[in-house]
């Protein structure tokens, strides 16, 4: 017995309507579902940051949970498959999604110290922890210094900006470590904190020295960014210890 093949009752789309118009709608109905895919994806990643954040090998102590190193090489995993004219959305976005997913262990305060450009500061490090870092300007680089060295979060601070901030990190604020740079290859402003060592980016690294005689190995090009009454702040592509006697007070990647 033969049955009548079903027809498929397919509406005509109103005289009004222009081909221009449908092909925007099903562009439009491809992203609510492209959409839904990254919802569903970002939440699943939330969901994962929070069980690393009780896994984490360190950093362990008096260390902030922050694994820059680990931050690094996400962001350039990602940028290094995505195309060229997409890398600075990219790296944007990668930022918030990490944020977020810090956020899901607490979230990171920071306290930004510019006097001189502010919203560029302000910017550079939104950019850098994303909007889930709860940020809050200060006016004195020496508190929020002091801030930092309890672990209560991050501050960043403007160099060459009328306060030599970065000799105390070889002095009283010890414990605390350089793990960012704002503004290009030569930072403008540095993110401080109780970084565990060992989570420090791979990059230049930071140097706070007296009388511009200590060693980072023979060839090495140094990159100042302040002075002060015989100190210098600069930067180095020697590979260097933090605490050691040349210097080294952190790394920016």
């Amino acid at each position: 017995m033969s049955h009548a093949p079903v027809l498929q009752q397919v509406w005509p789309a109103p005289a009004d309507v222009t081909p221009e118009q449908m092909a925007l709608a099903a562009l439009r109905h491809e992203i609510d579902g492209l959409d839904d895919q990254l919802l569903a994806l970002f939440e699943r990643r939330l969901a994962l940051a929070a069980r690393v954040g009780q896994a984490k090998d360190a950093p362990s102590g008096p260390h902030l949970k922050l694994r820059p190193d680990r931050e690094q090489a996400v962001l350039d995993r990602v940028l290094a498959q995505a195309r060229g004219d997409n890398r600075e959305a990219v790296r944007s976005l990668c930022r918030q999604i990490v944020g977020w997913g810090l956020a899901r262990q607490g979230r990171m305060p920071v306290r930004v110290w510019s006097p001189v450009e502010p919203a560029r500061a302000f910017d550079g490090a939104r950019l850098r922890f994303g909007d889930a870092a709860e940020m809050k300007a200060v006016r004195d680089p020496q508190a929020a210094l002091a801030w930092a060295a309890e672990g209560q979060g991050v501050a960043v601070l403007a160099v060459n900006a009328g306060d030599p901030w970065w000799t105390g990190l070889r002095r009283q604020w010890a414990m605390l470590s350089v793990f960012e740079g704002f503004d290009g290859e030569t930072p403008t402003a540095l993110a401080v904190g109780r970084i565990d060592p060992a989570a420090l980016p791979q990059g230049p690294r930071v140097l706070v020295t007296a009388g511009g005689d200590a060693g980072d190995g023979a060839g090495f090009r140094r990159r100042g960014l302040d002075t002060h009454h015989g100190w210098t702040l600069s930067l180095t592509d020697a590979v260097l210890p933090v605490g050691g006697a040349e210097g080294c007070v952190g790394a920016v990647g």
